[in-house]
């Protein structure tokens, strides 16, 4: 048999079974996106109809003049396979696992079949009937075939429910051949290898579990170890055979894949909320949106752009400085991290005014004299001067004659866009008239008495002309005794001191300008003017003018 035809023969099995897979790859990610487990231990089960191509498979690709392997040749008596495998999920998309398969492959099992006789190696051989000549080989005692495969296997679409796959790695066969069927002079048994791949559909049914349908050929190496026949190692042309220094296993079918650890959902920032502007020192809030579905726990995380930095799905932060401000917001969890940022613009903050040093010079002046009313203003848009008396200025300093004795407090206010600041200043306007008043009249009692007589409230009535123009004149009432009348001379001076006060309460004079004290005897009574016949100038009750602050 030719080289040509060996070639030949594996090209057309190589082929067949591609286009035996090619058929699962028609499915295109689709439906609903899923979430498929990652970083996880999975177990996988599986079972199927197996297929199997070589020396006892019954087809007559052995005949070089009639090579012609079809996709059926390998199932006209197919068998079946069961199996398990355990492996790690690197990612959604990639994976290694090691499995077993049992295959019960009936083309194997050569119990029965055709005459013994003694091959060319002087081996005991068993005859069976092949299309084109007798196939050596050993008498099998069964059709059982033990698989042991390593494989990584890759989901291109991840994101999909449906997913096609592919799968690649190696397998160790442990078929029916011995060193018997090759020629050879001992029983032990040939163990097979060879590399595997595959291709598959796999739907996701529930986060963890899922199901999947797939076509995976074994070439096994050497041609005796899986089924125990190989011709070309007894070099005749008498025997019909595979010329191939290999068989195929093709195993058809599917399983469940369970994933030990649920999958995870990635954090996404699906949004932020943040202040556009913000003034120095004002607090502004952050917060970052993210899926619901994300796999907790989920950890977020600010950059402020100040050097400053936050923690939480939300946080608060004032900046010291005016500028521009890139805030950044990173959500992690074991999905992977996202991020997304924002401009925050700083502005200065806006300053109300502010008043200082708030003065009248002077504080005290006569009617008619000018007042400078005088502050610093801070930051302000508008000055207005309120004098209390009806009248205002709009501009500092500000001079000011009032017309008008009296108390009057001026206002000063300061405002601008953000707020306004006032102080106030009291100012005394006199009369210059009041400021020469040193002293008022006196009134004088008879003998032992403590009531005004008529010439008594004629003086006091002078004075309260005085007092009246003159507001700002307190009075205290000082009343003596002569020190010969009757009673006690205390008690008499402060009845007449009491008579006094309550003369002038009682025309007008606001009490809290007059102080009523009874002295007693006057030392010095020789000092007032006699009042006339028959009165002493000790029984008298002097009012002694005083200006009221500090009274």
């Amino acid at each position: 048999m030719t080289q040509s035809t060996t070639e030949k023969t594996m090209t057309s099995r190589l082929s067949t079974l591609l286009l035996l897979g090619a058929a699962f790859l028609i499915a295109s990610a689709s439906q609903a996106q899923v979430i498929r487990p990652s970083e996880s231990i999975y177990i996988l089960l599986r079972g199927g109809v197996t297929g199997y191509y070589g020396d006892l498979d019954g087809n007559s690709d052995g005949d070089p003049g009639s090579a012609n392997a079809k996709l059926s040749d390998g199932f006209d008596n197919p068998g079946y396979n069961v199996g398990g495998e355990i492996g790690y999920l690197f990612n959604p998309n990639l994976s290694f696992g090691v499995g077993f398969t049992y295959m019960d492959i009936p083309n194997l099992d050569t119990r029965g079949q055709g005459p013994t006789g003694r091959g060319p190696g002087a081996n005991d051989i068993l005859f069976i009937p092949g299309p084109n000549g007798p196939i050596p080989v050993t008498k099998n005692n069964g059709s059982a075939v033990n698989m042991v495969t390593g494989l990584f296997r890759y989901l291109p679409f991840d994101a999909s429910r449906i997913s096609p796959f592919v799968e690649l790695g190696g397998a160790l066969v442990f078929g029916v051949g011995t060193d018997n069927e090759r020629n050879g002079s001992g029983t032990d048994a040939v163990i097979g290898y060879g590399p595997v791949a595959g291709l598959g559909l796999d739907v996701a049914l529930t986060p963890q579990l899922g199901l999947f349908l797939a076509a995976q050929s074994t070439v096994v190496f050497p041609d005796v170890a899986l089924d125990g026949a190989d011709a070309g190692a007894f070099n005749s042309p008498r025997f019909n055979g595979d010329d191939a220094d290999f068989d195929i296993l093709a195993n058809l079918g599917g399983g469940l894949r369970f994933a030990l650890r649920p999958p995870v959902k990635a954090v996404r920032v699906l949004g932020l909320e943040c202040p556009a502007e913000l003034q120095v020192g004002q607090n502004g809030s952050f917060m970052a949106i993210t899926n619901q579905d994300a796999t907790p726990p989920v950890t977020s995380s600010w950059q402020f752009g100040d050097g400053a930095s936050g923690s939480g799905s939300s946080a608060s932060h004032a900046f010291t400085a005016p500028g521009t401000y890139t805030v950044t917001a990173m959500v992690m969890n074991d999905g992977g991290t996202d991020s997304e940022s924002c401009i925050v613009t700083v502005v200065p903050r806006p300053t109300p005014p502010s008043l200082a040093g708030c003065r009248a010079t002077p504080s005290r002046v006569d009617a008619g004299q000018q007042v400078t009313i005088d502050a610093t203003a801070t930051e302000a848009d508008e000055i207005t001067v309120d004098f209390g008396d009806g009248t205002t200025a709009s501009s500092l300093p500000a001079r000011h004659a009032y017309a008008n004795t009296g108390s009057y407090t001026v206002t000063i206010t300061a405002t601008n866009e953000y707020g306004s600041d006032t102080c106030t200043i009291p100012v005394t306007v006199g009369d210059s008239y009041c400021a020469d008043i040193t002293e008022l009249n006196p009134v004088f009692f008879g003998y032992g008495a403590t009531t005004l007589t008529a010439d008594a409230t004629s003086r006091l009535e002078e004075n309260i002309e005085i007092l009246r123009r003159c507001p700002d004149i307190c009075v205290t009432i000082n009343a003596y005794s002569d020190g010969s009348e009757p009673g006690d001379a205390m008690r008499i001076s402060q009845a007449r001191a009491d008579a006094v006060m309550q003369y002038y309460v009682g025309q007008g004079i606001d009490a809290e300008r007059l102080r009523a004290v009874g002295r007693g005897v006057d030392p010095d009574a020789n000092s007032k003017e006699d009042p006339g016949p028959g009165d002493s100038r000790a029984r008298r009750a002097d009012s002694i003018p005083s200006s009221c602050a500090g009274f």
